[in-house]
């Protein structure tokens, strides 16, 4: 096989996609946490308190300097308070000369000077040809706020003239006027802004989980899937006509997937008939078309029908296209090979003692005795027998062949349904009797992984892949096959 595979594009479009798929997730987590943010900010949020001391640069310099270099080192003063405002100094010298360990509880000093640092903040005024700045002061609680705030207010301007200037006459005074408390503002975040950046926060998490999600899933969805990753043509897409029920346990099993799980399968109604839906019958019509072109240099082909899990579909895939090709007047013959898990008895309400089983035994050497005919069609059906402990040695063995170059010489077609062989390796000792396989995926199942195993064990027992079939795809998803299937009616 020639591999296609290519890694995922994340381009706009393929962005989009996630969106959509995401989109009502978002919304649901966008909703719930701007609510839970709402009520929080609203109900439990404690405010803060805080109050903004200003400070102007005064300058008291000689005739001689022009107001154009005043303002300017007026500013760039300013400036430099703003950013000494952040360090340790105006902290220590406001605990040290206004006894804040005591006033704030805090037995350390070292720790007292980081507490009362981390509640101060400071930027310059919007007019960059000001000389003002402000030192704001917030704490959860007024009265820590008001008296550091008194402390910073008293000690500012002398840590700013010994730190910074060398000039006595430049000078940082406060403008500001704090009384008592009552002058101390409580300040609450605002519920809608809270529940906004929370909302924005829990959609862009949620998209973030979809598009790795979708990054990282190796589940095909659609044709595009297989023809990225592998090159052999696609001989049949099949739309979905699954139960509820049935989707529902393939998701069990897709989620808790183990060798002991049985996936319990319905069968009714699941055969072309007169009244089967017109999406139904071209899309089994469309796959006989290819099946046959792709054995038309073979006469009276044999085809092995497989898949890469179990439940794929293949059994009814099997069947259905026997019925499609004995529409057309040909003789055709479907055999029940899947001897692990034989199904035809519940698909076809047949009941057969003895089958493919005796007839690789040698206890039963008449094919034509052991065969049902399906009703109103040319398609002759023979189940498996009794299931025998050796599948793949009676599979394997010189009578299979014998018994497929009998059939050749009776019928225009046979078609083998096959375990799946990405599971169990007993379709692959047919290969050497056989004109090719035809592995059956099934869409949103089956998965990159399996069906490449699949076909690398095909490949391994040099057997021809004829083409792939991806099966149960989802009609109101698939805009493209809706639009042509329903546009027939």
């Amino acid at each position: 096989m020639e591999n296609q595979k290519k890694e995922k594009e994340i381009t706009f479009g393929y962005l989009i996609e996630v969106f959509k798929k995401s989109f009502i997730f978002m919304l649901l987590a966008a909703i719930l946490l701007g609510a839970i943010g709402v009520v929080y900010s609203k109900f439990l949020d404690k405010p803060k308190y805080q109050f903004t001391a200003t400070f102007i640069v005064t300058n008291n310099s000689p005739e001689d300097y022009t107001t154009s270099n005043l303002t300017v080192a007026s500013t760039s003063i300013a400036a430099t308070c703003v950013e000494l405002a952040t360090h340790d100094a105006p902290a220590e010298a406001a605990v040290d000369e206004h006894g804040l360990c005591e006033a704030l509880g805090i037995s350390s000093k070292s720790e007292c000077i980081k507490a009362v640092k981390n509640m101060l903040s400071a930027k310059k005024s919007a007019d960059e040809t000001t000389c003002t700045f402000s030192i704001t002061v917030k704490s959860d609680d007024r009265k820590t706020t008001y008296v550091v705030t008194k402390a910073i207010q008293d000690v500012f301007p002398d840590v700013a003239k010994n730190k910074l200037s060398n000039n006595e006459s430049d000078l940082v005074a406060s403008t500001s006027f704090l009384s008592d408390e009552s002058d101390v503002s409580a300040v609450k975040s605002s519920p809608l802004k809270v529940g906004f950046i929370l909302a924005v926060v829990a959609a862009v998490i949620t998209y973030c989980i979809f598009f790795v999600k979708t990054l990282l899933d190796k589940s095909i969805y659609d044709e595009e899937s297989i023809k990225d990753n592998f090159s052999y043509p696609i001989v049949g897409v099949i739309p979905s006509f699954s139960t509820n029920e049935e989707q529902a346990e393939m998701r069990k099993y897709k989620k808790k997937k183990n060798d002991q799980m049985v996936i319990p399968r319905n069968y009714n109604n699941k055969l072309l008939a007169e009244d089967s839906p017109f999406h139904m019958a071209e899309s089994f019509n469309t796959l006989r078309t290819n099946v046959i072109f792709a054995a038309a240099a073979a006469k009276n082909p044999v085809f092995a029908v497989t898949s890469d899990i179990a439940a794929a579909g293949k059994t009814v895939i099997s069947a259905n296209l026997g019925i499609s090709l004995s529409n057309l007047g040909k003789k055709v013959l479907l055999v029940e090979c899947d001897m692990r898990c034989p199904a035809f008895k519940k698909l076809f309400g047949q009941e057969s003692v003895n089958g493919l089983s005796e007839l690789l035994a040698g206890l039963e050497t008449d094919t034509s005795k052991l065969v049902f005919g399906y009703e109103g069609t040319s398609l002759d059906v023979l189940s498996c027998g009794k299931i025998p402990p050796n599948p793949s040695e009676l599979l394997s063995g010189y009578r299979m062949a014998e018994l497929v170059n009998e059939w050749k010489n009776t019928y225009d077609y046979v078609i083998l349904d096959m375990p799946p062989i990405g599971e169990v390796y007993d379709a692959g000792v047919v290969s050497n009797i056989v004109n090719g396989y035809i592995v059956t995926v099934r869409a949103r199942h089956s998965n990159l992984t399996d069906v490449k195993t699949a076909v690398e064990r095909v490949e391994a027992v040099n057997g021809s892949v004829l083409g792939m079939i991806l099966n149960d795809v989802n009609l109101k998803t698939g805009k493209n096959y809706k639009s042509y299937y329903y546009s027939q009616h």
